[in-house]
């Protein structure tokens, strides 16, 4: 028994020694190195193709109006596509009827923007536009704006550049010249397969 309580009373002593002999806590030491980066993981699955609404793969497209196209005898002429909507869903018209039109008169293999001037070999004719939307049509009535000596012209082509106003914006930049069909259809990513032909203008 007096072993008993001998050992027991040491095992006291050495319990209250060591907590008497605990200090204060010490300052948080400095943040280790970072450890190099684990593997890679596998790449998820491809996401579904975008649409545009419009089957241009930089968010717009090109309607070519092509064919034996001639102005009125007052400089006037109307070019469209009758079906142009078909397919559409009525958002989609509506941004197509919301968006961003630009037209090129072509004439002597040069494209020339309008509204402004296209450059005859006798003259200089100045033209603006509109567009209506009626039904599945698209229309676009070109008139002559300045006086001419022949009012009559021909044109090789018609070409208007459409962007819906789903993918106007970040696209229709500032820094784009768009009165350069070459630069314009470059900056939205067009190609002629993009190009819609619609025989004389109808």
């Amino acid at each position: 028994m007096f072993k008993k309580l001998l050992l027991f009373a040491w095992v006291a002593l050495m319990v209250a020694f060591i907590a008497s002999c605990k200090g204060e806590q010490g300052d948080v030491g400095p943040k280790g190195d970072t450890g190099a980066a684990g593997p890679t993981g596998p790449a998820g699955p491809a996401g579904a193709d975008g649409q545009d609404g419009t089957g241009g793969g930089g968010g717009g497209s090109i309607i070519a109006f092509m064919g034996e196209i001639e102005t009125d005898t007052a400089g006037n002429m109307v070019v469209g596509d009758t079906a142009f909507f078909t397919g559409f869903t009525a958002d989609e018209i509506k941004s197509v009827e919301k968006g961003v039109f630009q037209v090129y008169l072509k004439d002597d293999g040069a494209y020339f923007p309008v509204p402004g001037l296209v450059l005859f070999s006798d003259e200089a004719i100045s033209y603006g536009y509109y567009y209506a939307v009626e039904g599945n049509a698209l229309y676009f009535p070109i008139y002559r704006t300045s006086a001419a000596k022949v009012k009559k012209r021909s044109f090789e082509e018609v070409r208007v550049l459409v962007i819906p106003a789903a993918n106007a914006n970040g696209r229709v930049s500032s820094n784009v010249n768009w009165k350069n069909y070459d630069e314009a259809v470059a900056a939205l990513g067009l190609t002629e397969a993009d190009v819609k032909v619609v025989r004389k203008g109808h």
